[in-house]
């Protein structure tokens, strides 16, 4: 039977992608470029979304703002993307009047003078507020967000001055107000440098590196608990602690009985803190977190839902992660920081994690002066 002329094919006709193929083909294209994806029509937008919520939901970033040491002291952020596995750059103007970033607990940034605090909740950081500082100065004290309030604790640093001090901001006031003082015990430890915290909604936890020794902090009572003892029966030296879905997560550096270097997570549960091994990172990990010239003396990290963050504040070119998946299983890989070693030596380094979606990035990449630059 001879062809008709409607029935002979277009050359340039393309058959449209749709259904589970393109749902399976969007699941591998990074998060920032589902924005412009998301845009192409309806079906596809569609598709994005459910590519997000089946097959590669989104992943908490890894943050890393980069500050100069010199004035007038420019601050860059790169974002590496765990969903995606890529970095990027974000280009937008520099966070002004700012001399002394830091992040506590993850994913609060901030920066406290005597002359103000401020703070951002944004995920991107893109959101600032600026606000009159606690009433006494401090050098190095813990900030921490717990709900509406920022705790400002310890940092003493005046001759004759009360080295634990404690106040809290209340965000939706706009008011300040002073509360019982932190525990004596840490009165030779109430640097933040010295401490690590974590954070609930009503709660503010506050750990002794060297020691393992644990606090807390409840915002309605505005009191300390008793001290409780991470007692492991390892040589931890040095404890991390973080939340993880609500639960309490320590990390814990330890030395073997060849007195090599090992890191083991937990689960902190009950009233008396009591640890629950978790997984242990793998020894090619932990080669990675080593110095060229010493030991690993201790490490910072950063906890977001499962995944944790981990790097040697003293050698930060890795970064080793782990997604804790199921008890006892977890999965672990390292990733190369994009910031490179000439510029670390400069720059102070705030690394911190945020949940990011579609929706929050087009609200960015929607801006004229913001926008993003993959870089690996």
């Amino acid at each position: 039977m001879a062809r008709t002329e409607d029935q002979v094919p277009e050359e340039d006709e393309v058959e449209e992608i749709r259904g589970d193929i393109l749902d399976a083909i969007l699941s591998h294209v990074p998060l920032v470029d589902l924005v412009p994806a998301s845009r192409v029509c309806k079906s596809w937008c569609c598709a994005v979304k459910s590519s997000l919520r089946y097959l590669n939901k989104p992943k908490p970033w890894l943050m890393l703002h980069s500050q100069d040491t010199r004035h007038p002291y420019n601050i860059s952020m790169h974002a590496y993307d765990t969903r995606s596995h890529v970095w990027m750059k974000m280009v937008r103007p520099s966070i002004k009047c700012m001399s002394n970033l830091k992040s506590s607990h993850s994913n609060f940034i901030y920066d406290l003078s005597s002359l103000k605090l401020s703070y951002s909740f944004d995920p991107l950081n893109l959101t600032w507020s600026h606000v009159y500082p606690p009433f006494g100065w401090r050098n190095d004290p813990i900030v921490a967000r717990v709900g509406d309030f920022i705790i400002v604790a310890g940092g003493g640093c005046d001759y004759g001055s009360d080295p634990l001090p404690v106040e809290i901001y209340n965000i939706r006031t706009g008011t300040w107000h002073t509360c019982d003082n932190m525990p004596e015990n840490l009165r030779d430890l109430q640097a933040s440098i010295y401490l690590s915290i974590a954070t609930t909604n009503e709660k503010l936890f506050v750990t002794e590196k060297q020691t393992g020794r644990t606090y807390w902090f409840d915002r309605e009572i505005r009191c300390w608990s008793e001290p409780y003892n991470l007692n492991l029966g390892q040589s931890i030296v040095d404890y991390n602690i973080g939340t993880s879905n609500d639960d309490l997560i320590l990390v814990g550096l330890f030395k073997h009985v060849q007195n090599a270097e090992q890191l083991k997570i937990w689960k902190v549960v009950g009233e008396k803190f009591q640890c629950e091994e978790i997984c242990e990172m793998p020894y090619l990990y932990v080669d990675k977190l080593k110095s060229k010239s010493v030991e690993i003396s201790s490490v910072n990290v950063c906890v977001l839902r499962n995944f944790v963050y981990i790097y040697n504040p003293l050698e930060m070119e890795q970064v080793v992660m782990c997604e804790l998946i199921t008890d006892g299983c977890c999965r672990w890989w390292s990733i190369q920081n994009v910031v490179a070693r000439d510029k670390m030596l400069m720059s102070r380094l705030v690394f911190s994690c945020s949940d990011i979606n579609v929706d929050e990035l087009q609200r960015v990449m929607t801006s004229e002066n913001q926008r993003f630059l993959v870089e690996s």
